[in-house]
């Protein structure tokens, strides 16, 4: 039985050794395994005049009562003699299976202090630590891809000469041939992986004065343990092109087990954190006004955003110039400046008839994404999604472009017309042009703002006076700013493909010939990419919504 997935140039067929069928799969999976999530939960509450203190201890167990089996190829794999130039990791020779199973325990106090004995000035907080869980399914692929009775082999590029002596890959007939030559790929977990966890802590001030409600709010998490995907089988001997001076993008060469074609591991990282603050003003009037302001600014960064089905996944697409030591940097889900408000609107008709309009409006920074290489690497660490080097002038651009031919040879775009597109595009964007000379980083530009307005108009009438059952006739407008102008109300966002990465429009065609100064650096051709993020086209328009709601 195989299963044969392509990416790029390059087919992974995932198959049992021992020859089973598809309804034997089916019926009896291979990776079977049960997670057991066990927590008790301890909380007190003290009130002290004017200070109420609420304690609590947490105490989480993650179970997992069979492991996955680790291959003898794991721990007899030979060990790096260049280890730790780079990255460092758990050698797999000292692999024992040994995480999870063991008890967490997260104390936490919250408190709630009244400064003026009348509530008009309260100050309220707390710090705790935190446990979360991880998809499960990153588990599920250790156990497959385990090389003892289930494997994934990688036939990346298959030459010329493999592919007339075995045919082609993808068809299932010829994989036996494959098979005795192809490498295997294992999904391991390090030693002492934890599950994740933070450390939260907050402070607010609640300020009343004639009816109006000011609000100050800071919240800060510390990561104490998140998650880390690298590819442990390259060899940390390493390269950089000549003009990576602070040697930032290493070069891979060579694979440290000739038996793997890859070996991903999960472990954790400390590093990172992510902080917002708020302001927020809100006020209700007896005649039926109220409404509410809020401005959040806040940042979060990370090492990788943990969003795909697999640890491969989640590798490949972790855009980083050392996917094996990703540095901190913007989060995926960082926005920094947030404007929110509400205004609201009752007036009673009659008794038994209240008619009440509300308009909602948000106003959000843009969604982070990367400039990059999109399913492409230049580094040979089989990244899909990589960042790219910026040239600092036109006569460092014009190094390394070269013409763009057709199949005999007639140039069809000159060096010079290329390298005019690129001056042009890099200074079009603020933040290309700022890293001139520099790689572009991870998350490190933004679409354009999100604004948009939703209104809500709801009459509610009251069958009779004893009764309590009401009828609510509602008319909504989602997106009420693009039914005001066409051109407003537009959700801009970059495709999650290749993790909200957007092409800087160059493509490596070659490397800068020996003997030349800077020989062995990449060469590419340039075509001027479209814009970096597109239009939600379906959220961009406005929709109204009529609602009937009977409540007894």
């Amino acid at each position: 039985m195989i299963f044969i997935t392509q990416i790029r140039q390059e087919s992974v067929e995932t198959y049992p050794f021992n020859g089973e069928s598809r309804e034997d799969i089916f019926n009896n999976p291979y990776a079977q395994y049960k997670v057991n999530l066990l927590s008790a939960y301890f909380q007190d509450e003290i009130n002290w005049g004017r200070l109420r203190l609420t304690p609590g201890v947490r105490v989480d167990y993650t179970d997992l009562p069979n492991k996955p089996l680790l291959s003898p190829a794991v721990n007899n794999s030979p060990a790096d003699p260049n280890y730790g130039n780079t990255y460092t990791y758990t050698p797999l020779s000292q692999l024992t299976n040994n995480y999870l199973n063991k008890p967490t325990i997260s104390p936490r106090l919250g408190f709630n202090l009244d400064l003026t004995q009348d509530r008009s000035l309260v100050m309220r907080g707390g710090s705790g630590i935190f446990v979360g869980r991880i998809p499960f399914a990153w588990l599920g692929y250790a156990y497959y891809n385990d090389g003892v009775g289930f494997g994934s082999y990688d036939y990346n590029a298959p030459t010329a000469a493999q592919l007339a002596a075995n045919g082609d890959p993808l068809t299932s007939g010829n994989f036996p041939k494959w098979q005795n030559s192809s490498k295997v790929q294992v999904d391991l977990i390090d030693n002492n992986f934890k599950m994740p966890r933070v450390w939260r802590s907050s402070l607010a001030f609640d300020y009343t004065v004639s009816g109006y409600k000011l609000t100050l709010e800071g919240i800060y998490t510390k990561v104490l343990y998140d998650l880390e995907f690298q590819q442990v089988n390259k060899t940390d001997n390493v390269t950089y092109f000549s003009y990576d001076a602070n040697h930032e993008m290493p070069i891979y060469t060579t694979n440290i087990n000739s038996n793997f074609s890859n070996a991903y591991m999960l472990s954790n990282t400390k590093q990172g954190y992510r902080y917002n603050l708020t302001a927020q003003l809100q006020k209700s009037y007896n005649f039926g006004l109220n409404f509410f302001v809020a401005y959040t600014y806040g940042d979060a960064k990370d090492i990788t955003n943990g969003i795909r089905n697999s640890m491969e996944s989640n590798w490949q697409m972790n855009q980083s110039l050392t996917p094996n030591n990703p540095q901190l940097t913007t989060s995926n889900f960082a926005i920094k400046n947030r404007v929110v408000a509400n205004v609201g609107y009752s007036l009673p008709l009659s008794q038994s008839n209240r008619l009440s309009a509300n308009v909602y409006f948000n106003a959000q920074s843009g969604n982070p994404f990367s400039w990059g290489f999109v399913n492409s690497t230049i580094a040979n660490t089989g990244q899909a999604a990589g960042l790219a080097y910026i040239f600092k002038d036109a006569a460092e651009a014009t190094k390394y472009i070269a013409p763009i031919k057709d199949g005999s040879g007639n140039i069809l775009v000159s060096t010079a017309q290329q390298v005019a597109d690129y001056e042009k595009f890099v200074n079009s964007n603020e933040y290309l042009s700022s890293r001139r000379g520099k790689f572009t980083e991870r998350n490190g530009d933004f679409t354009p703002w999100n604004i948009q307005a939703d209104f809500r108009i709801m009459d509610e009438i009251r069958l009779s006076q004893k009764s309590k059952n009401t009828l609510q006739i509602s008319l909504s407008i989602i997106n009420l700013t693009n039914l005001l102008n066409k051109e407003w109300g537009k959700v801009y966002f970059v495709p999650n493909t290749f993790n909200s990465t957007a092409s800087v429009g160059l493509t490596k065609v070659g490397n800068v010939a020996a003997g030349q100064p800077s020989a062995g650096d990449p060469t590419y051709n340039f075509t001027t990419p479209g814009l970096p993020y597109t239009i939600d086209q379906f959220a961009s328009r406005f929709q109204a919504q009529l609602g009937i709601r009977y409540n007894f």
